[in-house]
């Protein structure tokens, strides 16, 4: 997503206010039931409202815009006690999120709850099985968001096991293929002239609400547009292979790889946790955490008073509001170095990869 009018019809302030550096962004499905894949997904940017499984979804950013955490008070410091920790951080909670709820196991497991709106947690009481689920959960946020995967004595262990990602052969860069064969036997993933190997079966068909991640990858990049085609903009398509776009399904099919991995182990973490203890509603209510109060929900901008995105002002059925300026300062007083809000949004410094959905 880009801040720029032409290509957003219905930009979120708040959502977009809350764009910082350590943002983390938890993504559900909240406009139908889903039935494969994992119940949630993770960004360090920020994500469309379809990125889910292009059909409704619900973005959840895990602190507010003033680096306050996006949670009910006072849930990180009873689970601290719950669990005999001086401490719980923010991250550890969505590592925790991520390590019970992001695999299909959770999605099958609780289908019928599924049905309506809203991914329930179930909090394990016991300390074990907490630290456990973070660990997972931090790899699974960071293999999600191209956070360094790859690289460290956790990524050794991970890769210990099965085949690496290779790319075979080079994908012809003046055709655009359009659809992905795939060999179970040889685990090859044929792209056009390209062959990657080290796909297992899993990888292949590993989806996000019922939407397979890699058709969907390459149909994004080589497909003829679909849906409601309003603007030119969604005719412009590349008429040949680009050799990045090699290097970025490399990059895919390894994320895959590790999350696959892991879902085993996801597996037996949820069933230990439903068999186990649990930190219930009825617990939370007689400790004063749920229900959260009023306050929570409203926005906690650090410049209440300037507009979120300059040059968002002019989009249909958004009423102007005042823009601050990207002027230098005047004379009259020194010139601030520290880069505001929308000026670091908009730098092309930051490299941070959209999830595999």
């Amino acid at each position: 997503m880009i801040p720029d009018s032409r290509v957003i019809d219905y930009p979120r302030p708040g959502l977009w206010d809350a764009d910082r550096e350590d943002q983390l962004f938890l993504v559900e499905q909240h406009s139908r039931p889903i039935k494969s894949g994992p119940a949630t997904i993770f960004s360090t940017l920020i994500p469309d409202m379809h990125c889910f499984n292009n059909d409704g979804g619900r973005v959840l950013p895990l602190r507010h815009s003033d680096g306050s955490p996006n949670i009910a008070p006072g849930l990180l410091q009873h689970l601290a006690n719950a669990y005999g920790i001086s401490s719980i951080s923010a991250d550890d909670l969505a590592a925790y999120i991520a390590g019970v709820t992001a695999h299909p196991a959770f999605t099958q497991k609780f289908s019928k709850e599924l049905n309506s709106p809203g991914v329930r947690i179930p909090i394990t009481a016991d300390r074990g099985l907490w630290l456990d689920a973070i660990r997972i959960g931090h790899k699974i946020i960071r293999v999600s968001t191209f956070g360094q995967p790859f690289n460290g004595e956790e990524s050794e262990a991970d890769d210990s096991s099965g085949d690496p990602v290779t790319y075979a052969a080079r994908v012809d860069p003046s055709d655009l293929p359009s659809s992905l064969s795939y060999d179970p036997e040889r685990q090859t993933l044929q792209v056009g002239t390209g062959v990657f190997r080290g796909v297992t079966e899993r990888m292949r068909h590993y989806d996000v609400g019922g939407r397979k991640v890699l058709d969907s990858w390459l149909t994004a990049r080589c497909g003829k547009p679909k849906g409601r085609n309003i603007s030119a903009l969604d005719w412009i398509r590349s008429e040949r292979w680009r050799p990045q776009w090699s290097n970025e399904l490399i990059e895919i099919l390894q994320v895959l790889k590790h999350l696959t991995r892991l879902e085993p182990s996801q597996a037996s973490l949820l069933e230990d946790v439903l068999n186990g203890p649990l930190i219930d509603v009825a617990e939370l209510t007689r400790r004063g955490v749920l229900q959260a109060p009023a306050y929570t929900n409203r926005p906690r901008s650090p410049n209440p008073d300037e507009a979120v995105l300059p040059g968002m002002d002019d989009l249909d059925g958004q009423p102007p509001s005042p823009v601050k300026p990207l002027d230098p300062a005047p004379p009259d007083r020194p010139t601030d170095t520290t880069p505001q809000q929308h000026e670091r949004r908009s730098s092309p410094a930051r490299t941070r990869r959209h999830p595999p959905a």
